[in-house]
C-alpha cells in the first residue's frame, strides 16, 4: 500500500509541475546574440539579435532574400530596464537560452561591468556558457548588424571563430565570473575588432570582423589590451596552447622555422622566504616541424638541436617581455600567481593580498623552456634547394 501511495504522489507532482513553464517555438523570439553599449548620459543601450525563422514550406537553406536574423535595441538603465522596453516591441518573448555571444562595447567596458553582470547570471534563462568579447574601438551593436558568408547571423560565426581560433581568448559567462571573485588572478576576454574582405565579382570590400588579442580587466574595468602576440604568451597559461603555432628567425638571417605545439604544460615554483617574492616560470612543450624556410637539414641531431635552442630561446624572450608589461604597467596578475602563492603558502599569502598588487608588480620572475621536436616532417631540407646550398 506505502508502495502505491508513493507513486501516487509522485504522479500528481509530475502532472502538477512537468510542464508549467513551457513556451510554445512559436510564441518565442530567440535571441543569439546581445550588444551592449555605453550612451552619452550613462545609460546602456542593448541591441538583441534574433533568429527570424524560416516558414515551414521553405527549403533547407531558405532562399534569396530571405531575412535570416533582425535587430531590436533601447536604451535603459540596467537590464530589466531595456529588456522590457524591447519586449514591447516584439510580438513574442525574449527568449534567452540559446544566446551564444554577449559584445560588450570599449566605452561601456572601460565604465566597468559590474552594475551589469548581476542580469546574466540572476536568471536561469541566462546560459553562463555564453562567449563574453569586448569590441575594440566600436559600438558593439554595429558589430551584429554586419553580414557573415557562411553562418546564419554574426552571433554564430564568432561562436565557431571562439571555438576554432579562440584558444586562450575564449572566456564565458562563468569563466569571467569566477575569475573576477577569486583571490590572486583577474579575469581576460577576447577582443573583436572590424576587418575587410573581398566578394568575388564585386567592387570595393565588405566590412567584417576579427578575434584579435586580449582584454584585461582589473576591478571590473577593462585597464588595456594585450596584442595579439602577447596573447599567444597568455596562451601558456590557459591550459590550451595546443595547436598554437611558434615561428622563429634562424640566426643570420638564414630563413626561418614553423613549429605547432600539440601538447604543452608550465608551472610556476614560488619562493616566499624573503623580498621580493620570487616566482620561477617552467615551460615544457611538445611539437612537430611544419615549415622549414632555412637551410638547415633537420634530420641531422645537430642542425635539429640548434633550431630547439633558437625557438627555446625567443619563447623565453617573449615570455619575460610578457611577464614585465603586466607587472610594471597593469600590475595586473591575469596569469594566476597569487592563486599559487595562496595553495604553496597559504601564511604569507595572508600577508600580502591585500596589496597583492604591490607586491606582484615588484616580485622577480625567472623563465625557463623546453621545446621537444617529435616529428620533422617526411622530408629533410627544402626540396628546391642545391645540395652546396643545404647544412648539413
Amino acid at each position: 500500500m506505502k508502495r502505491w501511495m508513493l507513486i501516487g504522489m509522485l504522479l500528481v507532482l509530475q502532472i502538477n509541475t512537468g510542464c508549467w513553464d513551457r513556451k510554445e517555438i512559436n510564441d518565442i523570439g530567440l535571441v543569439m546574440g546581445t550588444g551592449l553599449d555605453l550612451e552619452d548620459n550613462g545609460n546602456i543601450k542593448a541591441t538583441l539579435q534574433i533568429a527570424v525563422p524560416a516558414p515551414s514550406s521553405q527549403v533547407a537553406g531558405g532562399t534569396k532574400g530571405t531575412e535570416k536574423f533582425f535587430l531590436i535595441s533601447a536604451v535603459g538603465k540596467n537590464g530589466i530596464d531595456f529588456n522590457q522596453k524591447i519586449q514591447q516591441k516584439m510580438s513574442r518573448t525574449l527568449f534567452f537560452s540559446h544566446r551564444s555571444i554577449i559584445l560588450v562595447g570599449e566605452d561601456l567596458a572601460r565604465k566597468g561591468l559590474n552594475d551589469i553582470l548581476d542580469m546574466f547570471n540572476r536568471n536561469p534563462r541566462n546560459r553562463l556558457k555564453t562567449y563574453i568579447l569586448v569590441v575594440k574601438g566600436k559600438k558593439a551593436g554595429d558589430m551584429l548588424h554586419l553580414e557573415y558568408p557562411y553562418e546564419l547571423a554574426p552571433s554564430e560565426a564568432l561562436k565557431e571563430m571562439e571555438l576554432l581560433w579562440g584558444a586562450g581568448t575564449v572566456v564565458t559567462l562563468r569563466d569571467f565570473l569566477i575569475a573576477s571573485a577569486s583571490e590572486g588572478t583577474y579575469p581576460t576576454t577576447g577582443v573583436l575588432e572590424p576587418a575587410l574582405y573581398r566578394r568575388s565579382g564585386k567592387k570595393g570590400e565588405d566590412k567584417m570582423f576579427r578575434i584579435n588579442g586580449t582584454a584585461v580587466f582589473k576591478s571590473g574595468k577593462l585597464i588595456d589590451f594585450l596584442n595579439n602576440a602577447e596573447t599567444h604568451q597568455l596562451l601558456w597559461f590557459k591550459d590550451n596552447k595546443r595547436t598554437d603555432k611558434i615561428t622563429v628567425d634562424m640566426p643570420g638571417g638564414k630563413g626561418n622555422v614553423g613549429f605547432i605545439i600539440t601538447s604543452s604544460k608550465y608551472k610556476i615554483n614560488t619562493d616566499a622566504k624573503r623580498n621580493p617574492l620570487k616566482f620561477h616560470v617552467d615551460l615544457k612543450a611538445n611539437g612537430n616541424l611544419f615549415e622549414n624556410n632555412s637551410s638547415l637539414d633537420v634530420t641531422d641531431p645537430g642542425n635539429l638541436e640548434i633550431v630547439k635552442k633558437v625557438m627555446e630561446n625567443r619563447v623565453k624572450q617573449d615570455m619575460e617581455a610578457f611577464l614585465s608589461k603586466i607587472q610594471t604597467r597593469y600590475k595586473t596578475d591575469i596569469v594566476g600567481f597569487g592563486q599559487q602563492l595562496q595553495r604553496d603558502n597559504p601564511k604569507k599569502w595572508r600577508t600580502v593580498e591585500k596589496q597583492w598588487d604591490q607586491y606582484f608588480a615588484a616580485a622577480e620572475v625567472s623563465v625557463s623552456v623546453n621545446i621537444n621536436i617529435s616529428n620533422t616532417g617526411a622530408i629533410g631540407p627544402p626540396l628546391h634547394l642545391k645540395d652546396k646550398e643545404i647544412v648539413k
